[in-house]
Parts: C-alpha cells; structure tokens; sequence
C-alpha cells in the first residue's frame, strides 16, 4: 500500500489537472472564444448576448482565449498632418473601440494588442484623408467635430469591418503648429491684425473728420440763422425808434470801448461823445 502512495499522488494530480483544463469562467464584462486543434468552434459572451458563467470544454483538445468586451482605447501623439492650405500640424488623437467580432477579430489580429496596432495605422490613412482636406484653421477651431466624426465614419466604413471591432469615439485632443513654423505663423497673424486694426482706425478717423465738418457746417449754419434773426430784430426796434436805437448802439459802444482805468483820447466834439455832450449841455 506504502508502495502504490505515489502512484496514487499522481493520478489524483493528473485527474486535477484534467478537471482544471476542462473547466473555464467568462466573466460579465469578457467574451470568449472556443478553439478545437486551433479552429474556430463557438463563441461566448459576445456583444447582445449575456452569458457569462462556468463553461466546460475537451481538455488538451479545446483551448480558449478571452477577450475584453468593454470599451478599449488608444492615443496617438504627434501625428504629422498637412493641411489643404500647406500647414503642417502636429496632431493628438483619442481612439476608442470595442470587439464586436471575436471570430473576426481572432482571425485578423489574433490579439488586442495586435488589434489596437492595426487599428492605430488604419487611423492614420484616415486621419490624413479627413485633415487633409480641411484648412488648418478649420482643423484647430472651425470644424473639429465634423472632421473627428467623418475620421470616425471612416474607421468604422473600412477597418472596423474588416477586424470585427467597431469604433465608438475618435477625439482630436489638440492640434498644433510645429516649433519651426509657430513663429513665422504668429508673426503672419500679428501682421494682418494689425493691418486690420490700421483699416479701422483709419475708417475711425475718416468718420471722425466727417462728423467734425459735419456739426461745423450746421454750427455755421444755425450760428448764420441766429445773426440774420437777431439784424431783423434789430432792424424792426430800429425802425419802431431810430432816436433810441442811435442812443442805444452809443452805449454799447461805451461799454465795450471804455473799459476801467482805459485812457482815451478824442477831440471834446467828437461824434462818439454826443450823447454826453448834450446831457452836459443840458
């Protein structure tokens, strides 16, 4: 008995390892695929189906492989991409896909990470496509999103079908000038908005100076009117009294003429003193 105890040891370790290739989990969140001698046989778990749990399969003839079924995701940094308008950018995106074909994907790419590889140079045919056709201007600011939606279009139209995956996001997350050409960009921005803001201050000026003639020619104007009413106000007194609009004009002219501490000189019969010399007279 003391002699057939390995034996035993061993055929219970072998039973274990026949129960433990026999027996596989698929988790909620992972899809699986079942290989007979390295052939497709069924898969498990896929998208809109819900299946996890404990699965049996033939061991040492079966083997299977376990896939993600959740969102998986990549970056691609520093992509070079020219414009329509001959810019060159360099561009960050954010990739996100999912398997929606294990047979499929198993068959082209064997590997997530085999999967995201060929999936990365898929995204950048389209990424040069999509830019390519748009300015630079359009690609930083104007049409972001509808460029980011037809690169995803894209993906989804050519490489999704042909790995089994499909795409569910692509983000631009920054485009930018290149070091070497930055400078010579701003220093061109720079420029036009200063002749933008010379245009301005020049229409500013033009409009200031037709302004200023403007009220001058209706200051002279009313200044003009207001003269021609007073001379007909006068006119009319005038013509009422021409003793005391005589009389009248004399003391403005006393008023104006002699001021405080003002020497003077006339002859004592001088017409400007008429009125005086009466009242001495009288």
């Amino acid at each position: 008995m003391t002699r057939n105890l390995p034996l035993f040891f061993g055929l219970g370790f072998a039973l274990l390892v026949v129960v433990m290739n026999s027996m596989f989990i698929v988790r909620q969140d992972r899809q699986a695929i079942v290989l007979r001698f390295g052939e497709y046989t069924s898969a498990i778990n896929v998208p809109g189906a819900d299946e996890p749990g404990l699965y049996f399969k033939l061991p040492f003839v079966e083997s299977v492989i376990i896939y993600d079924r959740r969102n998986l995701g990549f970056t691609m940094e520093g992509q070079p991409i020219v414009a329509s308008d001959q810019e060159r950018l360099i561009v960050d995106a954010v990739v996100r896909w999912r398997i929606v074909d294990p047979r499929r994907f198993y068959q082209s790419v064997l590997t997530e990470a085999g999967g995201a590889s060929r999936l990365e140079t898929y995204t950048e045919a389209a990424m040069r496509r999509a830019l390519g056709g748009a300015t630079s201007n359009e690609i930083i600011s104007g049409r972001r999103a509808e460029l980011m939606q037809t690169i995803e279009a894209d993906l989804n139209a050519a490489a999704a079908t042909e790995l089994g995956v499909r795409v569910v996001d692509v983000r631009i997350r920054q485009a930018d000038l290149p070091d070497e050409t930055r400078e010579r960009v701003y220093e061109r921005m720079r420029s036009e908005r200063q002749q933008v803001a010379g245009r301005i201050r020049a229409e500013g000026e033009r409009d200031a100076a037709i302004i200023r003639a403007t009220a001058q020619e209706e200051a002279e104007r009313t200044r003009g009117e207001g003269d021609a009413q007073r001379a007909r106000i006068f006119a009319g007194a005038y013509g009422r009294d021409p003793e005391f609009a005589a009389f009248y004009r004399a003391m403005r002219a006393y008023d104006t003429a002699l001021d405080a501490g003002t020497p003077i000189v006339v002859p004592p019969d001088s017409d400007f003193f008429r009125y005086m010399q009466r009242r001495r007279g009288n």
